[in-house]
């Protein structure tokens, strides 16, 4: 294994995380996880739309 300046245990753990599917018939996502989704939809959308005003010189 690399040395990547962990422990061992350390890169089974995110080794373990990696294999792991989000959406499967046995884990439907929740509700909680719907709603950070489209909080942070709409947060890049704006920064997206601010930065490109701020380019075209709608803004400032």
């Amino acid at each position: 294994m690399a040395d990547l300046g962990i422990s061992h245990a350390h890169a089974d753990h995110y080794r373990a995380l990696a294999g792991k599917k989000r959406t499967s018939a046995k884990h439907p996502v929740s509700a909680k996880h719907k709603a950070m989704l489209a909080v942070h939809a709409v947060i890049l959308t704006a920064a997206f739309s601010f930065v490109a005003a701020m380019v075209l010189g709608i803004i400032g």
